[in-house]
């Protein structure tokens, strides 16, 4: 999905209302399912400062030589 346009949670259930049952089942099932991915209360406190720390730090990039060096950690064929 390519769409900047920030989507509230009504706006996408109330699409999602105009689609078929089954297609509305399975959505229901997805975001069920993501919502217990991200709950807070599934995590200890501890575990999610840790994953809040990491997710605020910018991303480093790496270069090609380090990236082939870790993947021939697990295939030296390469």
């Amino acid at each position: 999905m390519t769409n900047t346009k920030t989507v509230t949670l009504d706006e996408a259930v109330e699409a999602a209302r105009k689609l078929p049952n089954d297609a509305q089942a399975a959505l229901a099932s997805e975001l069920m399912e993501r919502i217990e991915d991200v709950s807070t209360l599934e995590r200890p406190s501890d575990r999610q400062k840790i994953i809040k720390d990491r997710l605020a730090k910018p991303l480093k990039a790496i270069s090609r030589d380090e990236l082939m060096a870790m993947l021939r950690q697990y295939n030296p064929a390469l």
